[in-house]
Order: C-alpha cells, then sequence, then structure tokens
C-alpha cells in the first residue's frame, strides 16, 4: 500500500512539473575554448583551433533570446564570460553561454578586472569613479572618486593592487598624466583604497609586464588638428614600490595603444598610426611589422599545418580593421603573413581568448 502511495505521488509531481512548464531547460556545450569576437551587434564564437574553423554569431541571443546591447568588450574567470556593455555587465557560463544574471549600476564603463576574494573592479569612466563589485552578490560594495575631469580608461592588477591608468581625452587641455594606485589586498581586511598617484607620460593608456611593468602613453593626438600632437612615450615602473624609474618618448611614434606583451615576455606588441609595431622594453627599438590601420589586438600560440605531414606551433596575432570594421584578421608571426580573414556582421568591438 505504501509503495502504491509513493508511485501516485511521484506521478502526481512529474505531471505537474511538465503542465506548469517548470521543467529546467538544458543548455549545449557548444562554446568554451576558442576566439571571441565582440561586434555592435553581439558575441561572435570562433573555433581556431578545428580542422574547418567557423564563426558562430550572436551567440548570446541564439541560447538566451536576449541581445547584449552595445557589447565592448568580454573577459572569463574561471568557467563565466563577462560581457561589458555600456552600463551593465552580463555574466554567462563560458560554455553554454546560458545567462548567468547581470550586474547594474554604471554609466559608461571603460574596463574591468578581477581581484582577490571574488570581487572585480570596474572603471566607471561615465561617472569618473571606480567600483568594486561582489561577485557572489553582483552587487556594488565600493565606490571610489577618481577625481574631478579624469577619464578612468585602463586597469592592470597584479596579486595585491591595482593601477588605473587615466587616459585624458583628444582635447591639449584634457590630457592628463596620472595612475591611481588601488591597493585591495591584505593580510587582514579585503582593501579598496587609493595609496599613490603616479605621473607618467601624456594620457596613459595601457600597460604589461616586460621585466618591471611597463606603461604606455599615447601622448596627444586629434587627426584634424595635427599641430598640438605629441608623441608617445613609455614608462619603466616598479610594480612593488610605485617608483616611475624613468619615461621615454617614442621617437616618431604617435597614438599608441594597446600594450601587450609577446607569448613568452621577450617583447611587446602596441597598435600606433601606420599599424601594429613591436618593441624591445630594454632599449625602446620600435620596428613596424604590420601596416594595418587597427585599434584591437590580441595574440594566442596554436598549431597550424606547416607541410602535408608536419604541424607546427605559431604565435597567431589577431587584429581589427578600420578601414573595414567588420573584418578580423590574423596573422602568423612565424611567417609574417596574413593566413585568415574572419568576416563578421557588425563593427568589431573586442577579441578575446579562452
Amino acid at each position: 500500500m505504501r509503495l502504491l502511495l509513493l508511485i501516485i505521488i511521484l506521478f502526481y509531481f512529474s505531471s505537474c512539473d511538465k503542465e506548469d512548464g517548470t521543467t529546467s531547460p538544458v543548455f549545449d556545450n557548444n562554446y568554451g575554448l576558442g576566439m571571441y569576437v565582440l561586434t555592435d551587434l553581439g558575441v561572435n564564437f570562433y573555433n581556431y583551433d578545428d580542422s574547418i574553423p567557423q564563426l558562430k554569431e550572436d551567440i548570446f541571443r541564439s541560447v538566451n533570446d536576449i541581445s547584449v546591447n552595445n557589447a565592448r568588450k568580454i573577459k572569463f574567470k574561471g568557467t563565466k564570460a563577462y560581457i561589458i556593455s555600456q552600463d551593465y555587465i552580463i555574466t554567462t557560463n563560458v560554455n553554454t553561454f546560458e545567462n548567468k544574471g547581470r550586474i547594474d549600476g554604471f554609466n559608461s564603463i571603460s574596463d574591468i578586472d578581477f581581484i582577490s576574494n571574488d570581487r572585480l573592479i570596474v572603471l566607471d569612466q561615465g561617472d569618473s569613479k571606480i567600483k568594486i563589485v561582489d561577485l557572489a552578490s553582483m552587487d556594488i560594495t565600493t565606490t571610489i572618486e577618481a577625481g574631478d575631469r579624469v577619464n578612468p580608461m585602463t586597469v592592470f592588477s597584479n596579486s595585491y593592487k591595482s593601477f588605473v591608468l587615466n587616459g585624458g581625452s583628444m582635447s591639449n587641455n584634457d590630457k592628463d598624466t596620472s595612475v591611481v594606485v588601488i591597493q585591495y589586498r591584505d593580510n587582514l581586511v579585503h582593501l579598496a583604497e587609493i595609496i599613490d598617484i603616479l605621473y607618467v607620460g601624456e594620457n596613459p593608456n595601457s600597460a604589461a609586464i616586460s621585466g618591471n611593468l611597463k606603461i604606455l602613453s599615447k601622448g596627444n593626438y586629434d587627426p584634424i588638428n595635427t599641430s598640438t600632437n605629441t608623441e608617445s612615450s613609455l614608462s619603466n615602473v616598479n610594480q612593488y614600490n610605485n617608483e616611475v624609474y624613468s619615461t621615454d618618448v617614442l621617437t616618431g611614434i604617435y597614438n599608441a595603444a594597446n600594450l601587450m606583451s609577446n607569448y613568452n615576455n621577450t617583447f611587446c606588441y602596441f597598435t600606433a598610426l601606420g599599424g601594429v609595431y613591436t618593441i624591445n622594453t630594454n632599449n625602446l627599438n620600435t620596428n613596424l611589422i604590420i601596416n594595418v590601420n587597427t585599434s584591437i589586438i590580441n595574440s594566442v600560440v596554436h598549431s597550424y599545418q606547416d607541410t602535408d605531414s608536419t604541424i607546427a606551433f605559431s604565435e597567431m596575432l589577431y587584429m581589427n580593421d578600420l578601414d573595414n570594421p567588420n573584418v578580423v584578421y590574423q596573422y602568423n608571426l612565424n611567417l609574417s603573413s596574413f593566413t585568415d580573414t574572419i568576416t563578421c556582421t557588425g563593427n568589431v568591438t573586442d577579441i578575446e581568448f579562452y
């Protein structure tokens, strides 16, 4: 009798679940490892390591039936992707791209970074503030005033503090040379406080570790009124004691941005007027390697078919093309040649790898 009663109860709840439509949806693991290309129309996935690479477009919308408006950047932590729009951040499962929630409370986000104790530092360029988000509750827990009329553009973090680069603007009257240092971790409490302000070149916008912390400043650049333009510069900074050892002008380089180390940190790449450059951060020698008008670069090491029987490995550089804004190029640095062109729907806004 008890067994019969149990069967009836289980059948009842199973029937209710189907009738009420409360069965949890099943999401396929279609994404994960690969390249993510953001455009102003959505998030695209490119499985570059497959034998027949394919671009899957607007994957967030195809999975969740909603769009991410004005997607600017994408970053990853663990099994989650964080899609940055102008005034909110969407979180997803990186393997399925199922929507896992939204973080609000921003005006105009320029950059984010992950810091200790499962927190997120967000640069809210729209109101010149730095905001700390608790990723467990997905709420803003701390707001730091960056200063009047500053333009927090990029954040670069080490194991216990973050460097916020204030990028100024196109106007020569609004140039900035400051980097705000925020300590976010000690042995006892969760911190988020300004501990120093560094002064580097005009309008710093990107940073990389190459020996010391290197901070790239674009100088002043106005394509219309070129008489006010100044050359870019590179600062050499001790990331532990915050000492700026030097700031050196990069002769003949204008509008530099997107500083990043190569795969083994022996030199760096950056974009500037004329294309993509390399720089030896010890002697500051620069070299133009690709003459594409680009504003976004990223690199990854992966395999390619060298001969019929040989697989080779190379660092591949991916970039957008401002003259063809819906295109991403793949450039093989071993072969010094373009090896792929990816055409998207919409204008490319970011390229990132997971």
